[in-house]
């Protein structure tokens, strides 16, 4: 299985959907609302509250609403000024800044299922500080594309914030490394050292993307200035043995892996986490459309899991589960992305046509209804039911395709149908859709 790794736990990040202008007026429709609405005042007249209770409660309902307001206010304001203003004259910090930035930056590219790249660039000069509006910041500033934003690490160290791919990252930095000294004269060249990391490969959180980063940074040098960790494949074998002559894995590298499995694989089953299924499918989805290539996304459920919990236990329930996830990890393609989807059901996108599709889907049902898995001394059996939806013929994006999918296998699970089916709008509309749990919806 490819795990190409939101979350995107980023503080502040559920408020990035609002656009930047809209901070005034979200905060007059609060203030309207306590107007029109006076809380305390209705909530002391329901006699079950208790009238002093009832006040206390809404007076705590207004403050946390107003927090929100004036939390989301000052993301804004940060936004708008971050690149223009000394952190000093803001009365914030630059990591506050860093913070905001790579929080719109997980937000927005998570939502839109494309990558970005967070790079740390150092002077070796330690006399050249770095700060907003010096010139070595506006260099990069110039040296940058428009969109990428200019942030400050330490003083010595900027940070560039850039929507690309990750393969793409270390040739845009090196050419913005190769522009910045002919822009500033502070800087000569080869005085710069870069260090990247990329989202989602390197990670889902921004503590894990700056982490890497600063590995990288770490292992620049004069020889090789910019340093990107490698993408390692969470799949591959953990424990590869040394080839001779090459270095040990340090316990650093070794530790940043397993940071990274955890935060993208699910513990019981071993494919992605239902809070990483986004972001990965998005990005996929996305390279296959660029590549005019087709795409089927099949929304797996199992069947007979609360009988099985209940009868034979949640122990039994989870062995299970286990077994139909090495199933479908045994028998699609590695370029197949698997992820656990809800409690019992998963989701996987693969480079398809709709006839692929179908015997895709045909072979996994039989795989799993003729297998046995053993848990403890007993050996059980189970069914699975499939949705499947297909890129162009039945959705523009992931979002439309995870609609129709979810439609199937909800018709289907309603009509005691244990097989795969293909959505037909005719049939599976008349199913309303299910709220969005994992799949975020992304405009074609």
């Amino acid at each position: 299985m490819k795990t190409p790794g939101a979350r995107t736990g980023a503080p502040f990040s559920r408020f990035t959907n609002l656009p930047s202008e809209g901070a005034d007026s979200v905060c007059a429709f609060f203030f309207f609302l306590r107007m029109q609405f006076p809380l305390p005042t209705i909530a002391a007249q329901f006699d079950y509250l208790g009238g002093a209770l009832g006040v206390a409660v809404a007076v705590a309902v207004s403050f946390l609403a107003i927090t929100l307001v004036s939390s989301y206010y000052r993301f804004q304001n940060i936004v708008r000024m971050a690149e223009d203003t000394q952190p000093e004259e803001m009365g914030t910090e630059p990591e506050e800044i860093l913070r905001v930035q790579m929080a719109r930056f997980l937000a927005g590219c998570a939502r839109r299922g494309t990558s970005f790249s967070i790079s740390l660039i150092r002077l070796v000069d330690s006399a050249v500080q770095v700060h907003m509006g010096t010139p070595f910041t506006e260099a990069v500033k110039q040296a940058a594309r428009h969109g990428d934003v200019t942030c400050i690490f330490d003083d010595r160290t900027a940070v560039l914030l850039t929507e690309a791919e990750s393969g793409d990252s270390p040739t845009i930095l090196a050419r913005i490394a190769d522009r910045i000294p002919q822009l500033c004269a502070e800087v000569l060249p080869g005085q710069l050292r870069i260090g990247i990391a990329s989202y989602p490969g390197h990670g889902l959180r921004g503590k894990d993307l700056v982490r890497t980063a600063l590995s990288g940074l770490e292992r620049a040098d004069a020889a090789r200035p910019i340093a990107m960790p490698e993408i390692v494949d969470p799949d591959a074998e953990e424990e590869a043995e040394t080839q001779p002559g090459e270095a040990p894995e340090t316990a650093a590298a070794k530790g940043w892996r397993e940071r990274r499995r955890s935060a993208m694989l699910d513990e019981l089953t071993g494919v992605l986490k239902p809070s990483a299924v986004s972001a990965y499918m998005q990005r996929m989805m996305s390279d296959l459309r660029h590549k005019k290539k087709r795409a089927a996304l099949f929304c797996l459920g199992v069947n007979n899991m609360e009988h099985i919990a209940r009868f034979h236990g949640q122990e039994a329930a989870n062995d299970v589960l286990v077994g139909v996830s090495r199933i479908l990890q045994e028998n699609l393609r590695a370029d197949d992305l698997i992820g656990r989807h809800e409690k019992y059901a998963f989701l996987v996108l693969a480079e398809a046509t709709l006839a692929e599709a179908e015997t895709i889907g045909k072979r996994i049902s039989t795989l799993v209804q003729q297998a046995e898995i053993t848990t403890g001394n007993k050996r059980l059996k189970t069914t699975i039911t499939l949705g499947v939806a297909t890129y162009p013929e039945h959705g523009r994006n992931l979002h439309h395709l995870y609609t129709s999918g979810q439609k199937v296998l909800d018709h289907s699970r309603a009509n005691d149908i244990r097989a795969y089916a293909v959505y037909d709008p005719q049939i599976h509309d008349k199913v309303a859709p299910k709220p969005m749990k994992n799949i975020k919806s992304v405009q074609a």
